[in-house]
Order: structure tokens, then C-alpha cells, then sequence
């Protein structure tokens, strides 16, 4: 099976790239006969986006505004920064964001994965293409690798801070909007090809432009993407972190029937990932009618303990499949401004999405899982500028999902047919377990915002509530209240308070886990369906000093509070409605609000750009320096940390370019961070600290090394290389609980070179 798939795979690569020589060759065609931008990058290239006040930003207000008017903290990553640094993936351009730190790999389910300001981004972040959230309602977080469109993106917008007033649930650490390219050119396009060490590939490509006249023009773009790596460059310390024997003492695992290795080290298989993306968008008067299918698959192992899952086989992944059908139509009037937007979203997890156990149980220890959602979004926006400086924007959105959350361990992949979208009945029953695992549930959520935007020349005021109906979760409502005072042109005081709320997700409160025990069942996590949504508020005071000419920087001090945070915690079992539990003293697990526990983080974020520190080689440098401090009464009553977990107390990003003759450019990223408290206490913190166990994650450093050369005005050569030095060290734990490995391992050493043609 590995080697037909192998063989297809090849197949696909001859197939993509005869598309892309033909669609060079295509474009090669239409730019001699026009006149067109060079794509050597220049001065003005490499200026951020964010440091630019006539930037516009439409995710911070819903309607478009100049980043200097914004009283709130944002970062714009443009379109050419994006090329110059050779993103591909979201967490890639999220790695030189200002205080954001990233996990590559995170975990099998989630993907890549990101911290902000001490949140995880995947749960707590809103992400949007083109103004359309992507998350399906089903899934834990936000899954994040190469399947999102960031090479085709015109500019990414990140709002930090609490959103939920104009965004609702998932909106707490803030916003991420990937606004796709379009152009007023009759065609443009861009193409990407490349390889590197350990089997890697990448291909984009992006064609679109517009036909007609005068109002009857059709805008149009399409766009794919593939990316693979065959073997994920993450198997080293062997002896400190794979080593079966620091997590089961007893060596009992030597027994297990589908362990391989010894005593000190598990056998390894390839480990790999692959991802992809297809999309279009077509525009008519103001109609716009979109379609984005997405895909990714990863080796499920990763991040887990090798005395309970295994390497060995790469079979075993999680994939997923995300489709979105979206059409909006946009309408601006003198003084009204109204976007009316229809989606569907569908979700389903691979069938054979599978975990290769050591131990007996499932297909030979190979167990598999099923999930599917499908959620329907009515989403109308309506902007009014009363005066010239008085604009009230409100709106509405209707949402209704169907789901059928993750199942319990299955001993073969999952009937697709079985489950048909907003069913609430599913026609399965196992001999042994019934329907336990199978919970299909339907939900719709209803909300309003109003928010008041008034501008007074040196003062900009905010002010903005939201108020979202839950059919499952209940009501809440999240006020907003920003101003930003500009001391001179140059020089801005920006505050804001703000709540927001984190809906639990279908995959937390319906989570189901048992296994045959003894001839009954072990229950080790049931579903609670009384989950409530955790709660946020975050104070921020920023200052922002842009000098066009050289100087930019923007500093932020925040303040924020989590309450009645949602934690897997033992809880009681019911025999009569658990049937044949061998559960000693009925004590299993589920997903609860601890109402005791509770999360605050004091953070000072620092942004500082100077271009042309030396003018003769074009050198420009970015500076990026996080420091915080928080504390956190645990869950469980585990204790009092004084810190907050996962968040170093110090992060610093250093990056400078410099270009010693025109085509040619050299940047180098380099990172270090601080020692951080771990995610996941599996007992309480004294006890963690007499046993002597693991409670932190070291702190690193890595360099990154970017080359380009312009070969001609459209066609650059590009050499990656990440973590330079090959450095050994932890991201974000996998899934904060006791399968964890020690630490997350992070790619070590990779290369990738390839080529980029740009026509505009």
C-alpha cells in the first residue's frame, strides 16, 4: 500500500509540475507584452507592513481602517514580506510576530501550534480567510500546517487582545485574517517550486485577474498548493526523551505485543506530513462567490510517550479534509456600507485516521477515530458614518451546526455513510460498548454587535458590545471600550479593556474514552454536556512612534485574567447510566470548569525596526523582545504556580536583512527564549517538586538563514535554511495530559531551495 501511494504521489509531482511550466510559460508570454514591477526586492519591500499608517486594516473594526486610527495592537504582514521570507505555513509567519511563540511540530490533532500572550492560539484565536472564520465546530482547535493560504495572501492581519465584541466565541487571544491576492491587472500570477532535505517538496500556485469593462468586470483567482515531508526531522535525544524506561520504570512495556525496540529506545518509521489546499474566487458587481478545500495529514505519534504509543509505522495518521463555500455581496452607498456574507463549512476527519498503541486492543493495537461537522454561517455587517468623523457599525450572524463529535476508540475505520449531516441519530452499536462515543448533536448560535467609532482628530474612541446566544452553552456578552491619542503625528497612546469568552468545544464536552477491561468496561473519560464557556478580560495600554524615514516601534503593556478554566479532572461515574464499569470506586474523567482555578499574565510586548542602519549594504534590522510574569492557581487544587504556565518570562526575536548588491539578499532570524512552566500537572506541585519530577521546558536558541537572488525581474532563487545550528529543543506540549513526552521535539536542521516567479 506505502509504495502505491508513494508511486501515485510521484505521479502527482510530474502532473503539478508540467501545470507550473506551462502556466510560466503562459504568463512569460503576457509580461513581455506589459509593463511590469520588478520582482527584485528593493528598500520599500522589506519595510513592514505594521510600521506604514496608511496601512488599512478591516479585522480590528470589521470595516476598513488606517492602522494609525486602530487603538488596539496589530501586526500587518504584507505581501511581500510573506515572498522575501519564504512563509508557507500560518505558524511560519507567526514565528516573527512580536510575542508569539510557536510549536513546530505541535501535536498529530492540531498541527503546528502557537502561543499568544500565554493563550494557544489554535483554541483561543479566531482565524479567518478573507473575513470568514475556517474553524469547524467540532474540532478541539484550529488544525494548522501547509493547508492554509498564506503564499497567495495580499497581507495577514493580527489583532492581539480579546475580539469576542465583534467576533464572538474563540476570539480571546485575538484574530488572525489571511486576505487572499486579487488584482485590477487583465492577468497576473505566481508560481513556487522547491525540495529539501528529508523527502520535503512544496508547490503553489496562483493565477488570476480580471475580464470585462466599465461595471461589467469579473474579478477571478485560483490558487493551489501542495506540501509534503516524508519524514519529520524530530528523532534525536533519544536517550532523554523517547526513552521508553522515564516513563514506565517497571519496563512492563518489554511485554506489549506491538512494542519494538529495547529497553532504552523505540524502533522509528518514517514520520511523516503532508498537506494541500485548492481554492477560487470569482467577484461580479459586488457578488462574490468563493470555494477553499483544505487537507492535511500528520503521523499521530508525534509528542506522545513511546511506552504506550509507537513509531514505528507510518500509516498511522490523523488526516482531515476541510471544505468552505462562501458567497458575500458587498454594497456601498453614500454614507451606508452593508456586507452580507453566506457560508458552509464541512469537516471530516479521515476515516482512517488511526493511533498505533504498544499494547493489546483495537486492529493489533491500531486504533481508529471519526469526526464531522458541518456549520452554516449567516454573517451581515453594516456600517453608517453618521459624520464625517462619527461611523456606527453593527450586524448580526446566525450560525447552525451539526456535529458528531470524536468517537471512542474504534477497532476499524468508521462507516462515512453512517453519519449524514445534522442527523441526530446515527445507526451504529458496538456488542460491547452500545452508543458510548457516538453523540451527534446539533446547535445554533444567535448574536448581535453594535460598535461606535468616533474620531475627534488627535483622540479615536471605541466602543463595542456583543451579545451571543448559545443554544448548547447559553448567552454572553463581551464589551469593548478603546481610544488612541495622537500626541503628534508621528507619536500615539493607545488603552483598551475589553471581556471575551471561549465556547467549549463539541470536542472537550462530549469526549468519550472506555476500553474492554476484565470482560466489562474501563470508562477513563465520559462526556459532560454541562460545560460552561471559560471567561477573559485583558487591560492594554501601547505607544506607538512611527519616524517614516528610519525608526518604528510599538510597545504594549497588558494585563489579562482567565476564569473558570476547562480541565480534564476526575470526576464521579454513574453505574446506571455506565453499564458494566470495572471503574475502581466509579472514579473517571471528564472535562469540567474547575470554578477555583484561575490564570493572570502581566506581559510587556516590544516592536523596533530601523532601516538602513548601513545604507551601503541596505542593512535593516527588527528587534522584538517579550517579558512577563503571571501565576496560576492550578486545577485540582494542585497548588499555586507562580508563573503561567507555557509562557517564558523572556522572549527575544532579533532579525536583520541586508542585500550587498541588488540581486541579491540575506536574512538571518534568530530567536531565544527562557525556560517556561510546563502545560500539564499530572500531580500536585508539591509533590511534582519532592518526586523530583519534570515541571519545566528549557529554554533555547535558533537562527534562521533566508538567501534570494534575483535571476530576472519575475524569477528569484531562494535557499532556506531553519534552525541553522541545529538546535534540540521543546515547543508546546501535545495535548496536556499524561501521554506527553517530556518535552515537544521541534524540527531540528532543514533546507529547502526552489524557485519563485512573480508576474504583476
Amino acid at each position: 500500500m506505502f509504495k502505491v501511494v508513494k508511486i501515485n504521489y510521484f505521479c502527482d509531482m510530474k502532473l503539478w509540475a508540467g501545470f507550473i511550466i506551462l502556466f510560466l510559460i503562459f504568463t512569460q508570454s503576457v509580461v513581455s507584452q506589459q509593463e511590469n514591477k520588478l520582482f527584485q526586492l528593493d528598500q520599500q519591500d522589506i519595510v513592514s507592513g505594521s510600521e506604514n499608517d496608511k496601512t488599512e486594516v478591516v479585522s480590528a473594526s470589521r470595516t476598513s481602517k488606517f492602522l494609525k486610527d486602530i487603538p488596539v495592537t496589530v501586526y500587518v504582514i504584507t505581501r511581500d514580506e510573506i515572498l522575501k521570507n519564504g512563509y508557507t505555513s500560518l505558524v511560519d509567519v507567526l514565528k516573527d510576530v512580536p510575542g508569539i511563540k510557536v510549536s513546530q511540530p505541535g501535536s498529530g490533532i492540531e498541527g503546528e501550534s502557537f502561543l499568544m500572550r500565554g493563550l494557544i492560539g489554535n483554541y483561543y484565536a479566531k482565524i479567518l480567510v478573507n473575513d470568514i472564520p475556517i474553524q469547524p465546530s467540532v474540532v478541539s482547535g484550529m488544525p494548522i500546517a501547509d493547508q492554509l493560504p498564506v503564499r497567495q495572501a495580499e497581507r495577514i492581519e493580527v489583532i492581539v487582545g480579546p475580539a469576542s465584541s465583534i467576533y464572538g466565541a474563540d476570539a480571546l487571544a485575538g484574530v488572525v485574517n489571511i486576505i487572499t491576492k486579487t488584482s485590477e491587472r487583465p492577468v497576473w500570477g505566481q508560481a513556487d517550486i522547491a525540495l529539501g532535505d528529508f523527502g520535503a517538496s512544496n508547490l503553489n500556485v496562483m493565477i488570476g485577474g480580471k475580464v470585462g469593462k466599465k461595471k461589467n468586470i469579473l474579478q477571478y483567482s485560483f490558487y493551489g498548493s501542495s506540501s509534503k515531508t516524508e519524514d519529520m526531522n524530530i528523532k534525536y535525544d533519544i536517550e532523554n526523551l523517547y526513552n521508553p524506561s522515564l516513563y514506565d520504570s517497571s519496563y512492563s512495556f518489554l511485554q506489549e505485543p506491538y512494542y519494538r525496540g529495547d529497553s532504552t529506545a523505540p524502533e522509528f518509521g518514517s514520520l511523516p506530513v503532508t498537506s494541500g489546499q485548492v481554492g477560487f474566487s470569482l467577484k461580479y458587481r459586488g457578488v462574490t462567490f468563493s470555494y477553499l478545500k483544505m487537507w492535511r495529514r500528520t503521523h499521530s505519534s508525534i509528542g506522545q510517550r513511546t511506552d504506550i504509543y509507537a513509531y514505528y509505522d507510518p500509516s498511522n495518521y490523523w488526516g482531515e479534509n476541510i471544505q468552505r463555500y462562501a458567497i458575500s455581496y458587498d454594497k456601498k452607498w453614500n454614507k451606508l456600507t452593508n456586507k452580507t456574507t453566506l457560508s458552509y463549512l464541512s469537516y471530516r476527519l479521515d476515516n482512517s485516521s488511526s493511533f498505533r498503541m504498544i499494547f493489546e486492543g483495537g486492529d493489533m493495537g491500531k486504533l481508529y477515530k471519526y469526526s464531522a461537522s458541518d456549520d452554516i454561517l449567516l454573517d451581515e455587517v453594516l456600517g453608517f458614518n453618521i459624520t464625517s468623523n462619527l461611523e456606527l457599525i453593527g450586524g448580526f450572524s446566525a450560525r447552525f451546526s451539526g456535529n458528531l463529535p470524536k468517537t471512542n476508540d474504534l477497532v476499524e475505520p468508521f462507516g462515512k455513510n453512517l453519519y449524514k449531516p445534522f442527523s441526530t441519530n446515527v445507526d451504529y452499536n458496538n456488542p460491547l460498548f452500545g452508543k458510548f462515543g457516538i453523540n451527534p448533536v446539533n446547535f445554533y448560535n444567535l448574536a448581535g454587535f453594535l460598535q461606535l467609532f468616533y474620531d475627534l482628530g488627535k483622540i479615536t474612541f471605541v466602543l463595542g458590545d456583543r451579545y451571543d446566544y448559545n443554544s448548547l452553552f447559553g448567552s454572553k456578552n463581551n464589551p469593548r471600550l478603546a481610544a488612541i491619542y495622537k500626541i503628534k503625528s508621528n507619536f500615539s497612546l493607545r488603552t483598551s479593556v475589553g471581556t471575551a469568552f471561549r465556547i467549549p468545544s463539541l470536542y472537550y464536552a462530549y469526549s468519550s474514552l472506555a476500553y474492554e477491561d476484565n470482560g466489562g468496561i474501563y470508562y477513563r473519560t465520559i462526556p459532560n454536556e454541562n460545560l460552561k464557556p471559560e471567561l477573559f478580560y485583558e487591560v492594554e495600554l501601547g505607544l506607538r512612534y512611527n519616524n517614516k524615514k528610519r525608526f518604528y516601534s510599538d510597545i504594549a503593556f497588558y494585563y489579562h485574567r482567565i476564569n473558570k478554566q476547562i480541565t480534564n479532572s476526575f470526576v464521579l461515574l454513574d453505574p446506571s447510566s455506565y453499564p458494566n464499569a470495572t471503574n475502581e470506586d466509579n472514579i473517571t474523567s471528564s472535562y469540567v470548569n474547575d470554578e477555583n482555578s484561575q490564570a493572570s499574565l502581566f506581559g510587556i510586548q516590544a516592536d523596533f525596526k530601523v532601516k538602513n542602519l548601513i545604507n551601503a549594504v541596505k542593512l535593516n534590522g527588527n528587534l522584538y523582545i517579550s517579558y512577563s510574569k503571571g501565576s496560576e492557581v492550578l486545577p485540582s487544587d494542585f497548588g499555586k504556580l507562580d508563573q503561567y504556565r507555557q509562557m517564558p518570562n523572556w522572549m527575544m526575536q532579533f532579525n536583520f536583512d541586508l542585500s550587498p548588491w541588488n540581486p541579491l539578499i540575506f536574512i538571518f532570524r534568530n530567536t531565544l527564549s527562557s525556560k517556561w512552566e510546563k502545560r500539564f500537572f499530572p500531580f500536585p506541585l508539591e509533590y511534582m517538586k519532592l518526586a523530583g519530577l519534570p515541571t519545566t521546558v528549557k529554554g533555547f536558541y535558533t537562527l534562521d538563514f533566508i538567501t534570494q537572488y534575483s535571476i530576472s525581474k519575475n524569477l528569484n532563487a531562494f535557499l532556506n535554511i531553519n534552525n541553522l545550528f541545529d538546535a534540540h529543543y521543546g515547543g508546546l506540549d501535545a495535548y496536556n495530559d499524561q501521554t506527553d513526552l517530556i518535552y515537544n521535539p521541534q524540527y531540528g536542521r532543514t533546507f529547502l531551495f526552489g524557485f519563485t516567479f512573480r508576474m504583476e
